[in-house]
């Protein structure tokens, strides 16, 4: 049985029994086309000779810590959960409101290797939705990779779009394999609210 809960101060140094590395055998790969004003986009998926391996670059470091920390220490604003099995952490949710423009933004939604496919990704994602309801935000907002293709079908299958590419937006580096893909979920029967 998996409970989710409310985030602790305490859990925040367990946060790392999490493992939410990915592997993917295929890549959303970028084609621009066009130049200046004119310019445009196209993700194709393709096959990869050896899966991309994201390795430890997702593990839960003292930065990491350190901003989860801050956001709990707001309530008003944000929504964590963490789903825990026989007194393991297996997964985090960890929801803002951005007041500025009306939207609340996913900073974790993250699944232990062991535990995905059992529908623990989805119950999550159901109560940052809930939460983003109850909020009346206009949008969520995600950021994904290009590499992490199971995250991309999984929000495409949570009814997300595709609203954005961001080729610099982890380094200058022309030639670096990760692109930022940028989805929103627009919650329909919004109403502008009184936060601004």
């Amino acid at each position: 049985m998996i409970n989710l809960r409310p985030l602790t101060p305490e859990d925040i140094p367990n946060l790392p029994q999490i493992r939410p590395t990915y592997k993917s055998s295929s890549i959303l790969e970028v084609e621009r086309s066009g130049t200046g004003l004119e310019i445009g986009w196209r993700l194709v998926e393709r096959d990869l000779p050896q899966p991309f391996d994201k390795g430890t670059l997702y593990d839960f470091d003292e930065i990491a810590q350190a901003e989860i920390r801050a956001r709990l220490e707001r309530p008003d604003d944000t929504y964590q959960r963490v789903a825990e099995s026989s007194g393991l952490l297996v997964g985090f949710l960890d929801i803002e409101l951005q007041s500025w423009n009306d939207t609340a933004f996913l900073w974790n939604l993250m699944i232990d290797l062991d535990y995905r496919g059992q529908g623990l990704g989805r119950r999550l994602w159901h109560r940052a939705l809930d939460f983003a309801r109850q909020s009346d935000v206009r949008a969520i907002m995600i950021e994904t990779q290009n590499t992490n293709v199971p995250a991309c079908r999984f929000y495409a299958r949570m009814g997300c779009e595709l609203v954005g590419i961001n080729e610099v937006y982890y380094t200058n580096d022309s030639s670096a394999t990760e692109v930022a893909l940028f989805w929103a979920y627009r919650l329909p029967g919004y109403r502008p609210s009184s936060r601004r």
